[in-house]
């Protein structure tokens, strides 16, 4: 058995992997894409988006801490946690169950995509889903951004400071009667486009335009970046059964990374507490693990692997 099972590849996941390996703790890390949405960047296009994005550098650092430790990481995807009479058993896909004392969830969660014509084809070329993390990317272009989440109206705010100008796209006037709607109407750069829909996303190697329609009419928006915000799904369902969580399924957590399950905590845009950015995750999953560890010391659950090798 394990001590600790970190559940996913993302930023959260890797620091919690670090930490782990620096208290010499037997851990194994089980992922399905190291680096996590860092590991796809969204490039903007035209834009040296990897050297200018916050936390990526700290992510490859993380990388080739935990790339070495053969036998800890495990390419794989995880269906089911399980608790056991001591400790918990995670059930993958292609290598069977693995156990361990403590589990920490790192699973990120996924943005609801654009399901029209283009969409799918141009991300990572114009279309992207992380308003908070490419914002500083668009100095002095057009922008749309579809959605009135309060995540896409924050990002119409940051995204109003640098760019020319901002097309709020709002499928009904009560999805924008909040105080932040209120206050972003009245910046000269931003223009809200109510009642339209999103028909199509246009461009060739590149968006350059978003066709629209509004009553029945369509619309063609010139634009050189869309970001879409229709909302995130946490990837929780392999603890649903174990673990407290929000109306929306996120995973609630304590100040110390702690679920409601005793052994089980959680770190990143999984769990209800804000995360969104690759500084703050790392941040997240540092104290989870140390959590962990401290969990693992106060039960006597932790191996003497580091006694055996002093």
């Amino acid at each position: 058995m394990h001590d600790l099972i970190i559940i996913g590849g993302g930023p959260a996941g890797l620091s919690a992997a670090a930490y782990a390996l620096g208290k010499e703790l037997d851990a194994a890390l089980i992922y399905e894409r190291l680096g996590g949405k860092v590991g796809w960047s969204q490039s903007l296009a035209a834009v040296e988006a990897e050297r200018q994005l916050p936390g990526n550098e700290v992510v490859r650092l993380l990388q080739l801490r935990t790339a070495g430790e053969r036998g800890r990481m495990i390419q794989d995807r995880v269906d089911l946690v399980q608790p056991l009479e001591i400790g918990f058993r995670v059930v993958t896909r292609q290598h069977g169950t693995i156990d361990g004392a403590v589990v920490i969830v790192a699973t990120g969660a996924s943005p609801l995509q654009l399901k029209v014509p283009g969409a799918q084809r141009l991300v990572d070329h114009g279309l992207g889903y992380s308003i908070r993390t490419y914002a500083h990317l668009v100095h002095g272009k057009r922008v749309a951004v579809v959605g009135t989440t309060p995540r896409a109206l924050r990002g119409v705010a940051e995204l109003a400071r640098v760019a020319a100008r901002v097309f709020l796209i709002a499928p009904s006037a009560e999805s924008v009667q909040t105080r932040t709607a209120n206050a972003l109407r009245r910046r000269p750069n931003v223009e809200f486009l109510v009642g339209y829909d999103v028909a199509a996303v246009l461009g060739d190697d590149r968006l350059t335009a978003l066709r629209l329609e509004h009553n029945g009419r369509a619309l063609e928006l010139a634009v050189e970046h869309t970001f879409v915000d229709l909302g995130l799904v946490p990837n929780s369902t392999m603890v649903h059964d174990l673990v407290k969580r929000d109306s929306r399924d996120f995973i609630e957590i304590d100040r110390f990374n702690a679920t409601s399950a005793p052994g089980i905590f959680a770190a990143g845009d999984v769990t209800n507490a804000p995360v969104e950015q690759v500084l703050v995750a790392v941040g997240d999953g540092a104290r989870a693990a140390m959590s962990a560890y401290d969990y693992l010391l106060a039960w006597g659950l932790a191996s003497t692997l580091g006694q055996e090798r002093a």
